[in-house]
């Protein structure tokens, strides 16, 4: 498995004997293995090991293949102490940022010769760049959640909630093929589509209003990740520049995300037309993120990153403007890394879209 390879590249570069791998995300990416209790431990050398209780004994051989199981019903820590005295595993790298202080603690006290070393975001990074597997995942997850926007969309009128919107917009995720959604869906309309996380409510659609749609789905545990913007009814002067300077602040920003480039710079972009349009501070977050197994994940595309975008990371490219008291506009796409380009694998309006019809 290409993942594995990388990690034990890392590990043998760093001079460690194994990896503890206690965070559930980086457990499944590296072993398959989806119960909700259990740890690897990854040498750099030999076969890797999947420590899990007795109620995963039969979906753990379903659903890892290459791993050595161990059952066990004793204290997990008790049973990797034991393991690392066995191989004789003394350099043990471990997420310093998931495992207590107690945990390691009781690790030195049943196995003194131990020495731990921070395994910081290594995982994570190697998560970031994604297989072709991966990639076919997370491009049919959007595809689902375009579909059930058109479907939601199409009925979109006046006197419609955003709770259900929300949920209309979920069930046709889940009956398009979604496993679930990838995070709550966001439905905000008017004023309160300036809040970039409003929860729906339900208070109801009214002509003029500006709609903020942002949802996602999941498939084989890879995530979409969308955000769209409309006018109900109608659209003013103002709604329509201000999507526009949103659009065209997306565009410059999709010019710097390929290959080689670091991930501040495509936030710088958007900045400088939110600059020159003299609205930068409506702009309240940064441009975007990874997407993959997590709704956010490494890369960040944000004015403070240190990344660098890489052959086969997807990201989201979501500038925004919230205007207190006057609303949002947000538009999100997800994003191909490529060589000397970005792959855009969604599609947003040029326009701000109107919706829906006036109630006679």
């Amino acid at each position: 498995m290409d993942r594995l390879v990388r990690l034990r590249t890392e590990i043998r570069k760093r001079g460690w004997d194994a990896v503890w791998i206690s965070k559930t995300i980086n457990r499944q990416y590296l072993s398959g293995f989806t119960g909700t209790a259990g740890w690897l431990l990854i040498p750099a050398q030999g076969k890797p090991v999947l420590i899990t209780d007795g109620r995963y004994t039969e979906q753990a051989q379903q659903e890892t293949a290459g791993f050595k199981i161990v059952i066990s019903q004793k204290d997990p820590l008790v049973v990797l102490a034991e393991l690392l005295e066995q191989k004789k595993i003394v350099k043990l790298g471990f997420e310093d940022s998931d495992v207590t202080v107690a945990a390691w603690k009781k690790i030195k006290s049943l196995n003194k010769k131990v020495r731990g070393f921070s395994l910081g975001y290594l995982i994570e990074q190697i998560r970031a760049v994604k297989e072709p597997d991966e990639i076919k995942s997370i491009q049919k997850a959007i595809k689902i959640a375009e579909n059930a926007f058109n479907k939601v969309s199409s009925n979109i009128k006046p006197g419609i909630s955003e709770r259900s919107l929300a949920f209309d917009l979920e069930k046709y995720m889940l009956q398009g093929g979604g496993e679930g959604i990838a995070f709550p869906t966001i439905v905000a309309a008017g004023a309160r589509s300036s809040l970039p996380h409003a929860k729906p409510t339900d208070q109801r659609l009214k002509v003029g209003d500006l709609l903020v749609m942002d949802f996602g789905c999941r498939v084989n545990g890879y995530h979409s990740d969308l955000t769209r913007t409309m006018a109900v009814g109608k659209m003013t002067e103002r709604q329509q520049e201000m999507y526009k300077i949103v659009k065209k602040a997306q565009k410059s920003a999709q010019k710097v995300i390929y290959s080689g480039q670091k991930c501040f710079q495509s936030d710088l972009q958007a900045r400088l037309v939110f600059k020159q349009a003299n609205v930068e501070k409506y702009f309240i977050h940064s441009l975007g993120h990874g997407l993959g197994q997590e709704v956010h994940e490494l890369p960040r595309l944000a004015s403070s990153s240190k990344d660098t975008l890489l052959p086969g990371m997807i990201v989201t490219c979501e500038p925004g403007l919230y205007l207190p008291g006057w609303g949002g506009i947000r538009i999100e796409d997800d994003v191909l890394v490529e060589e000397t380009q970005a792959k855009w694998l969604s599609q947003s309006p040029e326009e701000l879209q109107v919706i829906g019809k006036k109630l006679k």
